[in-house]
């Protein structure tokens, strides 16, 4: 199966050789409307009439997609948790940098206030890309789930 909208080819080679007996059937009758997949890349309408091998190979797409779904949500959780531990350390340093000569005041000239400011930095940066990986994560994994649950069920219907 191919999207000619983003270019995606689905390798057919993976999808199993085997084809399925059980019919299209909603509340024990015949389903008789024409169902349309989207692309899992792009979300652009593949083709109506789908044979049971593009069903498998669509499948197939969106079990790769929810994968990396996780791994998004993996590595962003990850990032925050990061974050989280320097961001600790980055208010240790500020502490540190209240200097009691300068009467128990911040000091810019100390090398700990400049090791605070590094890592504050550092730990904005990791929590937007972590918070940004998060969503994508989610996101990817509602949709796709949502996808896999219509295609197993033969309800899904562009």
């Amino acid at each position: 199966m191919y999207c000619y909208h983003c270019g995606y080819e689905i390798n057919e080679e993976k999808v199993e050789k085997k084809s399925s007996t059980r019919q299209k059937y909603i509340n024990d009758a015949p389903l008789n409307a024409d169902i349309n997949y989207v692309c899992p890349r792009c979300g652009h309408l593949i083709h109506a009439g789908c044979d049971e091998k593009d069903i498998k190979a669509l499948s197939v797409a969106s079990h790769a997609e929810l994968q990396r779904g996780r791994n998004a949500f993996a590595r962003g959780m990850s990032s925050v948790s990061i974050a989280v531990i320097l961001g600790i350390i980055s208010f240790i340093f500020f502490l540190l940098s209240k200097k009691a000569d300068n009467q128990y005041r911040v000091t810019i000239n100390c090398p700990e206030f400049w090791v605070f400011l590094i890592l504050a930095i550092i730990t904005v940066i990791l929590l937007v890309f972590g918070g940004y990986l998060v969503f994508q994560g989610v996101t990817r994994n509602k949709k796709y789930t949502k996808l896999l649950k219509d295609i197993n069920t033969k309800t899904f219907v562009q």
